[in-house]
């Protein structure tokens, strides 16, 4: 009796034990399916969408109305204010009911805004009004929401898989480019429009609906995959009250940020909006000048990859010191180079920098401020970065058509990035600023 007894209580023991341990495999693997999650959505994002196929629209749309490349350039600051508006206005939507239900509407209104554009396209200020009405709608896609996710899953490793989950953005920008010039080179840029809005639902919708869950305690699941009956409480909300949002634009780090990401974006974004044509205008083909700005993507994914890892085991300002010295070569060889192999590394040294600022800036927002109001932060400071993406394309059609070249704003970006790397040194340690404040 009392052996069967034993036997009894081992057996329950053993496969107490057998699921316990199936409990502990589960949130790795979930959490897993979460960056998959976000890095599918990612590649088709909004803002990486337009700003990626911007480029290759400008001659087409320069031939078939006769707008100027400035005058098409200024495409990317209409861009810019939607979504900095889309962001800012949907910040605390993502921080009160979670990334999921924001995302989801916000990909199936943009892929809209952008594939019903050709139907009414006929002049410069409609054709504003899309890319306007795109980014807006799709301002939540446009990294802070899955940033978000990503945070309230990882602690330990957050800035390797914010870097896995943010090189889908690189295979977007690799993809999107050449995918944009193929559907213009059958049937025309409205085509162009088209295939741009069929990707953003048929790739992202399915992602969001399916992958993402925006917290792992809402789950029964811990940060960084752990596991209880009862989880304890973590830092997935952690850092300031909400009045952290007011607390963290009047601390210097936020300020020396603001300029970093704006001289960065600048630099960057006006770069590669006009690669195809800085190309082109040296007398290689369409095709060939696309495969270079192609490129940029491959040089975000590793961006990503590398970035990320690093950022959990160096000073993200350091380490952007780095990266954003790598950046500056490029600009260096797109100014002076002239073979094809120096434009290809340009390309990928540009990427690199691209790449890696979305993670540097997400990183050092979840370090610096915390999570609790992590997506009004992040949106603040990614207003800085919209504004750089913005105006710089602008600049750039503007300095070609004054002058017939974009020499002048290649040397100017080489100077905003040198401004970077220096006030990144002057950043403080993260706990400077993260300390909970009562309400």
């Amino acid at each position: 009796m009392d052996a069967n007894k034993g036997l009894k209580m081992d057996f329950k023991d053993a496969h107490r034990m057998q699921y316990s341990r199936s409990k502990s495999k589960s949130p790795l693997f979930f959490g897993s399916s979460v960056v998959l999650g976000c890095f599918i959505g990612l590649m088709g994002n909004t803002g990486a969408v337009l700003f990626s196929s911007l480029g290759v629209f400008v001659k087409p749309l320069a031939d078939a109305f006769g707008w100027s490349r400035g005058d098409i350039s200024f495409g990317a600051t209409c861009l810019t204010f939607g979504i900095i508006v889309g962001m800012l206005t949907t910040g605390h939507l993502i921080d009160k009911y979670g990334s999921k239900r924001i995302l989801t509407i916000s990909v199936v209104l943009s892929a809209i805004a952008i594939a019903s554009g050709p139907l009414y396209i006929s002049s410069l200020p409609l054709f504003y009004l899309m890319l306007t009405l795109g980014a807006f709608v799709g301002g939540p896609t446009n990294t802070v929401g899955y940033v978000r996710v990503i945070a309230c899953w990882f602690d330990r490793r957050r800035g390797l898989f914010i870097g896995i989950a943010a090189a889908g953005m690189g295979v977007g920008f690799a993809l999107v480019p050449w995918l944009t010039n193929v559907a213009i080179s059958r049937g025309g840029w409205q085509a162009g429009y088209y295939v741009l809005g069929l990707y953003i639902l048929i790739l992202v919708l399915p992602a969001v609906v399916f992958l993402i869950k925006d917290k792992p305690e809402d789950i029964g699941m811990r940060v960084d995959g752990e596991c209880g009956d009862e989880p304890e409480k973590t830092n997935s909300t952690d850092g300031l009250s909400h009045l952290s949002v007011i607390r963290a634009v009047t601390t210097p780090a936020f300020s020396l940020l603001f300029i970093v990401i704006f001289s960065v974006a600048f630099a960057l974004f006006g770069t590669l909006t006009h690669l195809v044509s800085m190309l082109t205008d040296r007398g290689i083909d369409t095709a060939t000048s696309a495969l270079v700005a192609s490129s940029i993507g491959v040089g975000m994914m590793v961006a990503r990859f590398v970035v990320g890892y690093l950022l959990d085991h160096i000073f993200a300002p350091k380490l952007g010191m780095i990266v954003f010295g790598f950046a500056i070569v490029g600009l260096l060889l797109i100014a002076h180079a002239d073979s094809l192999p120096g434009y290809f590394i340009a390309a990928l040294f540009i990427g690199f920098g691209v790449g890696s600022e979305a993670d540097l800036m997400a990183y050092m927002v979840s370090r610096y401020y915390g999570l609790a109001n992590f997506a009004v932060i992040f949106s603040c400071l990614f207003s800085a970065y919209m504004l750089g993406t913005g105006l710089g394309p602008y600049a750039f059609g503007r300095s070609f058509d004054a002058y017939g070249n974009y020499l002048l704003m290649l040397n100017v970006c080489v100077g905003l990035l040198c401004l970077a790397i220096g006030l990144l040194a002057l950043l403080a340690p993260y706990d400077r600023y993260l300390k909970p404040i009562a309400d």
